[in-house]
């Protein structure tokens, strides 16, 4: 028979870094104190490397820490099949057959994959001096301490791609996707054609600005490294893409410049399908993965609900599919937006269903301030009190923890800007009168480690491993 088991996850907690603006308190969360000192309790075990809910629910579900479709280009590219891609084969015919020059939109993070993934791809297309490339970098990272790991991945790029293409612009994703408004669109597009903007040859000294000012790196707005590039006609475009991505209102607006009297002539391709209301060729289909929250919860023969806001349901259930986009038997949803700051329907939702995992999912992120953040932190701290008061003893076994560590530049109450930086240390908390503080300890591990600790609990007999262990007897001897 499955335990029932609560994951109540506080997503962005973690140890405040030292140089924090200070937030946490024992007053603001009393219960989550109290609890900490009577059960299994640690905050150095867990370590998430990931700073937002997308990466932290791809890592936990999927056990991967970067882009799940770097390994499909890998290994084609190992294996000497990459330049056999129909797609690609029609992107270098096209490429050479029209008048225009290619200019390749490509997604950057700070994985140096991508280095190795352009440079075979501008090898095969080998243009002619009549041809030119342009490399446009788009920023998808939302973590501003990953400036120093950009910076690195950008120079690796400018040295090792100038022969092939130089890079033009650099901007962040939100400057270009459907989250983008359409004035920045166009401010971006003003930018292409007339090539009067902001420009930085210094991409280094750009990012060191940007770092300064506590800028989110996928908010960076559009600047010129190389003013070398141009708009024709009978341009190509390639969206270097390793994730669904939805450019909609970007490529529309592209659709529509005119050089004159004359309609563009624009050829679209993309590495992954992307989301767009033409048609465009890609070269992958987004890979499904047969590791993920639900594939193992089928394994143990149980089913889950997740109690979230309607806005973050697509993401969650993305990524715990296994990268699918539909519905499962064995995944539901609950949409508490309007009530989860009420302990009692909290409450009432966890008795009134009968599945073996129940994981409240809450965002510290969404705090506009600090004070908004404080009063957060009280509400989550009332709603955890009346979880654990309802177990009634042994009734289920409830697990308290987080995700990922938020960094975030708010407002403080003196109306001063400030960052609040919980660190990817994060909590662990094991609630389970029958796991003792005497007889257990939290072992090392990351949060797909969290997962498995709940799979386990829910069927103690299934084969995976726990993070919540028995002390041995040295242990006991050693350590008091």
């Amino acid at each position: 028979m499955n335990r029932k088991t609560v994951l109540f996850l506080i997503n962005g907690f973690g140890v405040e870094k030292k140089e924090s603006y200070s937030i946490y308190d024992s007053t603001l969360m009393p219960t989550f104190e109290e609890l900490s000192k009577k059960y299994l309790f640690e905050t150095n075990a867990i370590e998430s490397k990931v700073t937002t809910l997308f990466d932290a629910y791809r890592n936990a579900s999927l056990d991967v820490s970067e882009l799940y479709n770097y390994s499909i280009l890998d290994k084609d590219i190992e294996n000497k099949t990459y330049f056999n891609n129909p797609t690609l084969i029609k992107l270098k015919q096209d490429f050479e057959l029209k008048k225009g020059n290619l200019h390749i939109f490509c997604l950057v993070d700070t994985s140096l994959k991508i280095v190795n993934h352009l440079k075979e791809t501008l090898k095969n297309l080998n243009p002619n001096k009549d041809k030119k490339v342009y490399l446009h970098l788009v920023i998808s990272s939302n973590n501003i301490h990953e400036y120093k790991s950009l910076v690195d991945v950008f120079s690796h790029i400018n040295m090792e791609l100038a022969e092939y293409a130089p890079i033009g612009f650099i901007l962040g994703l939100s400057s270009i996707d459907n989250t983008a408004k359409q004035v920045d669109i166009n401010f971006f597009f003003r930018m292409f054609i007339s090539k009067v903007g902001e420009k930085w040859q210094s991409f280094t000294q750009k990012f060191d600005v940007l770092y300064a000012t506590k800028a989110m790196p996928r908010n960076t707005k559009p600047f010129i490294v190389n003013s070398s590039f141009s708009l024709t006609k009978d341009d190509t475009f390639l969206f270097y893409n390793y994730d669904n991505l939805n450019l909609e209102n970007f490529i529309q607006t592209l659709r529509n410049i005119s050089f004159g009297t004359e309609q563009n002539n624009f050829s679209y391709y993309s590495l992954f399908k992307i989301t767009s209301k033409i048609d465009i060729p890609y070269m992958y289909e987004i890979t499904t993965s047969s590791n993920s929250l639900v594939s193992n919860l089928e394994h143990i023969n149980a089913t889950s609900l997740i109690l979230c806001k309607k806005e973050e349901i697509p993401v969650i259930n993305y990524f715990c599919n296994g990268l699918k986009n539909q519905a499962s038997e064995t995944l539901k949803f609950v949409d508490f937006t309007n009530y989860q700051n009420n302990p009692n329907q909290i409450v009432s939702i966890i008795n009134q269903f009968d599945n073996d995992l129940i994981i409240i999912n809450y965002e510290l992120e969404e705090a506009k301030n600090t004070k908004e953040l404080k009063e957060k932190l009280k509400t989550i701290d009332q709603v955890l009190k009346a979880v654990y008061d309802n177990m009634n003893g042994s009734k289920y076994t409830l697990i308290v923890t987080s995700l990922y560590g938020m960094s975030k530049v708010m407002l403080n109450e003196k109306e001063n800007i400030c960052q609040v930086i919980f660190s990817g240390n994060v909590p662990f908390m094991y609630i389970d009168d029958f796991i003792t503080k005497k007889d257990y300890l939290v072992a090392p591990g990351n949060i797909n480690d969290i997962f498995k600790t709940v799979y386990k609990t829910i069927k103690k007999d299934s084969k995976y491993n726990s993070i919540v262990d028995k002390k041995n007897l040295l242990y006991k001897i050693f350590v008091k």
